[in-house]
């Protein structure tokens, strides 16, 4: 139900059904909603009537979202207005200029669409009372076996991270020597992890970082891994690289997911160690017996055996799982971060 300080929404897309879907759920949401059916009458609404945050198609007729959006940004009277792009195309050069262009967030659709009313809670900072996520904390995500989903199931936990917000979240794919994420996120090729663990004699640096960080929606950057093996030859990762990556991310005041490689490695190792918490993920062959010996296994890493959370779980008690304030913290004092803005956009 709609209050009396509403936010103010704009829709802007071509197709009237999905126009229709979206001004139906944003209003059951509490929002206040309008609509234009393309870019030309978008600007001539926003001229006339203050928002709050403007929902925008990218393919359109005439104006495309990607015109409106500079238009936008190019005016002072709504350069500050948060556009959240809506997109059948999540191809990694229409996000990156969607966000090249000062979009706010990007959403996938049909496929997001149920999700944008807690996208547009979060970035307007209306989001329910829910504990947010702390600055500075580092946790895994790893599957028994390639076919029990973990790569699916870090994504779904970072998103989620983002959205309760407090602090911007990185998700690190570090299933090597080819990864899932950036395939299933649709990211475009290019930089990946290998190049920030391969010890080339230079620090681990803010710059290099993000110049491998690829920005998925405007709390959440992903690092991926390659998208297919590398070539032989090439250097093998370094551990000690990883720990100077959380070093440098967790300071600059980020909440780390790392997806792990189901096969053993001093990456992996490592990853574990550093982690305040372990989310297990396990396919349906695995009885218990399986499942409590790989968790042993996992123990043996040096991972406390409190810290090992299954997925499932932590998906009936979402709030038991996480780490309290008191958890350990590495002897850092950080301060909390206000805003998830990312530090390497």
């Amino acid at each position: 139900m709609m209050t009396q300080n509403a936010k103010r929404i704009l829709i802007v897309d071509d197709e009237a059904p999905l126009r229709f879907l979206l001004s139906k759920q944003l209003t059951r949401a509490g929002f206040d909603v309008t609509s234009a059916a393309d870019g030309a009458t978008a600007l001539t609404v926003v001229a006339e009537a203050a928002f709050d945050a403007i929902v925008l198609d990218v393919v359109m007729p005439g104006l495309d979202g990607f015109e409106v959006c500079r238009r936008l940004k190019a005016d002072p009277r709504t350069a500050a207005v948060p556009v959240v792009f809506l997109s059948a195309s999540c191809s990694g050069d229409f996000r990156r200029r969607a966000f090249h262009l000062g979009g706010a967030d990007f959403l996938a659709k049909p496929f997001q669409v149920d999700e944008l009313p807690a996208y547009l809670q979060a970035l307007l900072g209306n989001a329910p009372a829910v504990r947010p996520v702390a600055a500075g904390r580092v946790v895994s995500v790893i599957g028994a076996d390639r076919a029990a989903g973990s790569a699916a199931a870090a994504v779904r936990l970072a998103e989620s991270d983002a959205l309760r917000g407090g602090c911007p979240v990185m998700l690190i794919d570090l299933e090597l020597p080819a990864g899932a994420i950036g395939a299933r996120l649709q990211l475009a090729g290019g930089p990946n992890v290998r190049m920030l663990l391969q010890d080339t004699g230079e620090p681990v640096t803010r710059e290099a970082i993000g110049r491998v960080a690829q920005r998925v929606h405007f709390g959440l950057e992903v690092i991926p891994a390659p998208f297919t093996p590398s070539a032989l030859g090439h250097d093998a990762p370094d551990a000690r690289r990883l720990a100077d990556m959380l070093d440098v991310l967790t300071t600059a005041g980020y909440y780390v997911v790392l997806h792990l490689n189901v096969r053993p490695d001093e990456v992996t190792a490592a990853a574990l160690r550093r982690s305040e918490l372990v989310y297990t993920v396990v396919g349906g062959e695995f009885d218990p017996r399986q499942r409590e010996a790989w968790h042993e296994a996992l123990a043996a890493e040096g991972v406390a055996r409190e810290r090992i959370v299954p997925l499932e779980e932590a998906a009936k008690n979402p709030r038991a799982e996480r780490p309290t304030e008191s958890a350990p913290s590495r002897g850092r004092q950080r301060q909390p971060v206000r805003a998830p803005e990312p530090a390497f956009a």
